[in-house]
């Protein structure tokens, strides 16, 4: 997790941004919050849990290829080891790590929602706060890989 939040810098200055963690944390959150206070509750887990599920073995399939990218660009005698590709590189592998374990997270969570639900009755408005907050982070960290995705394409194209 470390080195996810590592990412959360400036490109030019190295510096924190601030913006990040506002985006990755605050926003979910206040979805979450916004969902308990307005007592939204979730209809039906198990229809969320099976695409989740899916999405989560792909982003860890995704994972590998990132790994065995990785090791490409290291041999890759044109490319620094050092350099701005490599270190898009190793963010974009932090980012998708980090992706797979809140993908795991999310899917415990709604196997717990299915399986406490009663006679088909909606899941309690914490859970189902809970889980939008981790749905929402999970996005907005997919748009992030993928963003690097396209800048590390960028780097690589010569």
């Amino acid at each position: 997790m470390e080195d996810h939040l590592d990412t959360f810098r400036d490109q030019r200055t190295n510096e924190r941004r601030r913006q990040d963690y506002l985006s990755f944390y605050a926003i979910p959150t206040t979805f979450g919050i916004a969902g308990y206070l307005f007592d939204f509750k979730m209809q039906d887990p198990a229809s969320i849990l099976a695409g989740i599920a899916v999405f989560t073995a792909l982003l860890f399939g995704l994972l590998i290829h990132i790994f065995s990218m990785g090791l490409r660009v290291n041999d890759d005698s044109r490319l620094p080891k050092y350099g701005n590709t490599a270190a898009l590189i190793d963010q974009l592998q932090a980012n998708v790590s980090y992706s797979v374990l809140i993908g795991i997270i999310t899917t415990a969570f709604l196997i717990a929602a299915a399986a406490i639900r009663e006679n088909n009755q909606p899941i309690n408005s914490l859970l189902s706060a809970i889980i939008v907050t981790l749905l929402i982070h999970l996005m907005l960290t997919v748009f992030m890989a993928l963003k690097r995705t396209r800048a590390a394409y960028q780097a690589l194209r010569f």
